[in-house]
């Protein structure tokens, strides 16, 4: 029997959000939303010359469809919170800003955007110690808040003669009013694929002297991929850096961005992450080759065949219009069903994974499908029985049993179910 897969996940997914009913205490508690707005941040610590203390740069990054926007007559409204604190390793507050935000727009599409963002930055004079940064967001509106933290360990912050500070990517520039070229750095470290080339900012504090700036750009697996060095001449005190460099060789996915610094017989290093993204490219998908082959519970053979063969740009043109013609509401900008499809599969990730990834066991397969269960029974430790677990998805009427064979939390199957999927492959 050939399944239709994809019909049955566009069905799955109309029914996810709905509200689950059951008494079973340990049903998957997929539908709640405890960690919204959701927002991104970035720390940059930045060398002063007189070396007794570190210039935090923070910035957090808002996407309008994190905020409850309201209407008021011909526009819309949103209006959120945020708190930065900073505490030392007693404990005590070293510094903190709390104000408030306004966003506004006529579009309605907007209020749901997650291209749009509001971006504030926010900078602290510290001592060079152990801190401790807590991030708040507070939605007004709804009254629901999320929280980020961080360990910013700036104690040898200048326990060399060189002090490197982090990477910045820069996401765009533009001319001031003064005719001056100013720098928009990227939050996540996303870089478009508008242009061939990206930059790259840092602050070097030295003596002076001449020395080279060394840089190369590796895959998640540290595999070096580019590589380069500059001679360059530093002057004392801080001197300000900007790199240039050609992205048309890279893909769509993660890499690290690794830069030298070397004057005379003394060297420091530092790293970034970055991530290569199109326009409206789902921020749920680290890496495009990745994403391809996730497919598989919905695509043909001959379908993801075609994507992995293809070139970069080719391959990505290939990948949007799979899911461009599954979008349920061609007329905006969100592709709602794609988003599900690879929020299951990072959940499969976390949840699911074992001796193989999450999304790729039996357990993975059937969520990303169906979604999350209205009940689950779980068996750990029958007499006479292997472990075991029961999904039922009532609103589809299904059921799914799940064996831990070996007893090392590999559940499979009891009936495969999808025989026609792996035949496939």
């Amino acid at each position: 029997m050939r399944i239709n897969s994809i019909l049955i996940f566009f069905t799955a997914i109309m029914l996810a959000f709905q509200p689950v009913s059951g008494k079973n205490e340990s049903r998957v508690k997929y539908n709640e939303k405890s960690d919204i707005p959701v927002f991104y941040y970035d720390v940059i610590a930045y060398p002063i010359e007189t070396r007794d203390s570190v210039r935090l740069e923070v910035t957090i990054k808002v996407p309008f469809d994190a905020v409850q926007f309201i209407k008021k007559g011909r526009i819309f409204v949103a209006k959120y919170e945020i708190s930065i604190m900073l505490f030392d390793k007693d404990e005590a507050k070293v510094a903190s800003k709390i104000w408030r935000q306004e966003l506004s727009t006529e579009s309605f599409e907007e209020t749901n955007s997650q291209e749009l963002f509001d971006v504030n930055k926010v900078v602290f004079k510290v001592l060079p110690n152990k801190l401790f940064l807590t991030i708040g967001v507070l939605d007004l509106d709804t009254k629901k808040s999320s929280f980020r933290k961080k360990t910013i360990d700036a104690s040898d912050f200048y326990r060399k003669g060189i002090t490197l500070s982090n990477i910045r990517i820069i996401e765009q520039e533009f001319q001031t009013k003064e005719g001056e070229t100013e720098d928009i750095e990227s939050v996540e470290g996303t870089i478009t694929n508008s242009k061939l080339e990206f930059q790259a900012s840092f602050d070097v504090l030295s003596d002076g002297g001449k020395g080279k700036i060394d840089y190369s750009i590796k895959d998640m697996k540290n595999a070096v991929l580019f590589s380069e060095s500059l001679n360059d001449s530093f002057k004392q005190g801080v001197s300000k850096r900007k790199l240039t460099i050609n992205r048309s060789d890279l893909g769509f996915s993660k890499y690290r961005l690794e830069i030298t610094v070397t004057i005379g017989e003394e060297k420091v290093s530092n790293e970034c992450v970055f991530q290569l993204r199109w326009l409206g490219m789902s921020k749920l998908i680290d890496n495009l080759d990745n994403a391809i082959e996730q497919l598989r519970y919905i695509a043909s053979s001959k379908e993801i065949k075609a994507m992995q063969k293809a070139k970069p740009e080719e391959k990505k043109d290939k990948f949007v219009n799979f899911w461009k013609s599954r979008d349920p509401t061609p007329g905006t900008n969100e592709n709602e069903i794609m988003n599900e499809y690879y929020k299951r599969v990072m959940y499969s990730n976390e949840h699911f994974s074992g001796f193989l990834e999450g999304w790729k066991t039996d357990m993975g397969m059937v969520f990303i499908l169906f979604g999350p269960p209205s009940d689950i029974e779980r068996h750990p430790f029958e007499i006479q029985s292997k472990p075991y677990e029961i999904w039922y998805y009532y609103e589809v009427n299904r059921t799914f049993v799940f064996v831990d064979q070996s007893g090392f939390g590999d559940y499979r199957l009891l009936t495969p179910y999808y025989e026609n999927i792996y035949e496939r492959y």
